[in-house]
């Protein structure tokens, strides 16, 4: 189910660097070289195909990857993009 406003904002409050943009939950995160951004994506890709929860966009640049979670059928943010945020920051703190 949609998350509401006062839902989202809750969740916000404890995933730090996680914003709304465009109605989805993003984050960039940042990284020593080009090889472990990439690392990092395919180590997101496989969580996403382990949980069946993909990201919206996983979109690696220059020493930086973007991660953006909304739940399209369901037209918004839920639960699962909250999870699925806070799995993401669990695997980063193996990069940082």
């Amino acid at each position: 189910m949609k998350l509401s406003d006062q839902e989202i904002a809750q969740a916000l409050a404890e995933l730090p660097g996680w914003t709304v943009v465009s109605g989805r939950l993003e984050k960039t995160y940042t990284f020593a070289s080009y090889a472990d951004g990439a690392a990092f994506a395919l180590r997101i890709a496989l969580l996403a195909e382990k949980k069946d929860h993909h990201p919206d966009l996983l979109g690696i640049g220059w020493k930086k990857v973007l991660v953006a979670y909304v739940t399209h059928s369901q037209g918004g943010i839920t639960s699962l993009d909250v999870e699925a945020a806070r799995a993401v920051d669990a695997v980063y703190t193996k990069f940082a």
